[in-house]
């Protein structure tokens, strides 16, 4: 038996219509409107000013400019800012510098966020800027001092035969 090809549809032309350069194309609408549940969902982000929280706990600000499926990032015009917190656990004091291009494992990546870039820094007005030694000296104090609690809290629910899963290098 023989089978009979397939008739290829003639395409249909439209006419030519000149396009208004603020109308969203519909492949930019129907980027949009899908709920991609992977490293896709950042698709809308690239070319975009970003917030990147890491394991460690630092805050990365910049450009997304490229990521893969395993979002790993790659940041363009990166600065770095570490909040310094009070008592009541809100911020008093910030320390910022400039780190240029940042490549970040996507395994890394607590949570990137987009940045209203108009409003992004309204914050920082309420904060006090140290130098960002400063900032960091002030941190390392914070950060040994979680280690040395959790490891002790570890250890009490260890002897109640649960466990603790907090890691060294996960400090946001």
């Amino acid at each position: 038996m023989s089978q009979s090809p397939i008739a290829a549809q003639p395409s249909q032309s439209q006419p030519s219509q000149a396009k208004d350069p603020f109308s969203p194309n519909v492949e930019d609408l129907y980027l949009e409107s899908y709920a991609f549940t992977t490293a896709a969902a950042i698709v809308g982000s690239v070319d975009r000013k970003v917030f990147v929280l890491l394991r460690d706990g630092r805050n990365l600000f910049g450009i997304l400019r490229t990521f893969d499926q395993f979002a790993n990032l790659v940041l363009q015009d990166v600065v770095e800012r570490i909040y310094l917190n009070d008592e009541e656990n809100s911020p008093t004091k910030f320390g910022e510098t400039y780190r240029g291009v940042f490549m970040v494992r996507g395994e890394n990546v607590v949570m990137l966020g987009e940045l209203d870039i108009d409003k992004e820094d309204d914050h920082l007005e309420n904060l006090k800027q140290i130098s960002f030694e400063e900032a960091e000296k002030e941190l390392k104090i914070v950060h040994e001092k979680t280690i040395k609690e959790e490891g002790i809290k570890g250890k009490k629910l260890l002897s109640k035969g649960l466990i603790n899963d907090f890691v060294k290098s996960d400090l946001y």
